[in-house]
């Protein structure tokens, strides 16, 4: 009885652990990201436009580089440990934004993203972490509170910031940012009680876990692409909206600070959505979630490309953030089911790839045709990729999972999936 209290703690206290951990690094790492373009003008000659498609462009690099090293740290997580890849990504991702913050040039902004990106995976590693060690019938819960925490540091961290940058500049706020990162890998080291790793076996791996088994289960492989194609509309916009924001707003407005809270009020809002998703999750099947969240992000989409009053602009951002947080948290909760308890990370480390490019590929597109196009299509063509993209992928998931649900080479069970 107390080893089974001692173990019900454990796995309580690493779960907020983990959130705590990658909660930090979120918060320290949106110390960049609203005002990359921003920082961009600083360092060289170039425009708003400009400045927004190379923000784009070393972000797209990083999802590059995250896309190849996701299936390689998700891989290592197995065999070595999840608290490995943890501290590993937090700690990567604390000298990347430190070497951010002196950076002099453009292209060392676009190398120095690529590090973060092939170092990344704080999100991924701590989400298995989760799952690893959480009962089955509590996992949507913590993983959407996990993801709610996660967004809350992401909204917490352009406020921070904005009043830092008010009081120095862009480049002391992101060397301060960079080395308060560190204290995400020191949660991590000293908090988290990983129970003692036992490597997976050669002949396991072959029956119940690894890459290769994932990818030969179809559900899983549809599940991925369609997580892939649902996530590509909302990061489409992100590169943009600092320099349309100050597009709508007059010309003596604190633009800095009013980013600053806007992307506080999106974060918050993701939180909302990520945590109530986790709750529902227990009553309702995922792909019902999958499918209200991206009809709900497309129905805030399409009135941007009308919008010139930055008043409307925030509220559609915060309403389509909500249904984001939703599609975050179903999209986290969905993949566990396929997988065994030894293909968590492998699973994990696939989710990342799938976000590198959803999630950082999508940015690079946004900022090509904000430059050639304008913003308003950026808006469309965010849209449009949801419902003639992700949509369709929705009913094709639901077709594969009706004709393969009793395929006996599953990684899991196939009554896990709903």
């Amino acid at each position: 009885m107390t080893q089974q209290v001692e173990v019900f703690h454990s796995w309580r206290r690493n779960n907020y652990a983990a959130t705590l951990a990658v909660a930090l690094v979120a918060t320290t790492f949106s110390f960049t990201a609203p005002f990359l373009p921003l920082y961009l003008e600083g360092l060289g000659d170039i425009s708003g436009p400009e400045a927004a498609m190379w923000a784009g462009i070393a972000t797209g690099l990083g999802g590059f580089f995250m896309f190849v090293a996701g299936p390689i740290w998700g891989a290592l997580g197995d065999r070595y440990g999840r608290k490995a890849m943890l501290v590993r990504a937090c700690f990567g991702g604390a000298l990347g934004l430190l070497l951010i913050g002196l950076a002099t040039s453009v292209w060392q902004i676009v190398v120095i993203r690529a590090f973060i990106g092939f170092m990344a995976g704080a999100g991924p590693a701590g989400m298995a972490l989760v799952s690893a060690s959480t009962p089955p019938e509590q996992m949507s819960r913590y993983l959407g509170r996990f993801q709610g925490g996660v967004m809350v540091g992401t909204g917490a961290g352009p406020v921070i910031a904005s009043v830092l940058i008010a009081m120095w500049s862009y480049r002391t706020t992101f060397i301060i940012g960079g080395v308060l990162m560190f204290s995400g890998t020191v949660v991590a080291a000293l908090m988290i009680r990983e129970p003692k790793h036992v490597p997976v076996t050669a002949a396991s791996r072959a029956k119940a876990s690894g890459f290769r088994s994932i990818i030969a289960s179809p559900i899983a492989r549809s599940a991925l692409i369609l997580v892939l194609l649902l996530g590509l509309a909302a990061p489409m916009i992100q590169p943009i909206l600092p320099t349309f924001v100050v597009t709508l707003l007059p010309a003596d407005a604190d633009a800095t600070t009013i980013i600053g809270w806007l992307f506080f009020a999106i974060a918050v809002s993701s939180a909302i959505g990520a945590v109530y998703a986790g709750r529902i999750l227990t009553r309702i099947a995922h792909t019902r979630i999958l499918l209200v969240a991206s009809i709900g992000i497309a129905v805030f989409l399409i009135p941007m490309i009308f919008v010139h009053n930055i008043g409307v602009f925030a509220l559609l951002l915060i309403g389509m953030s909500l249904f984001g947080g939703v599609l975050a948290t179903g999209s986290a909760s969905l993949l566990p089911t396929l997988v065994s308890a030894a293909a968590l990370s492998a699973i994990f480390g696939l989710y990342q790839s799938v976000q590198a490019l959803s999630g950082q590929i999508a940015p690079a597109l946004g900022g090509i045709i904000a430059v050639q196009l304008g913003y308003p299509w950026v808006f469309a063509i965010a849209a449009l990729t949801l419902l003639l993209l992700g949509l369709p992928m929705y009913a094709v998931f639901g077709r594969v999972v009706r004709t393969h649900g009793n395929d006996p080479d599953l990684v899991q069970a196939p009554d896990r999936v709903r």
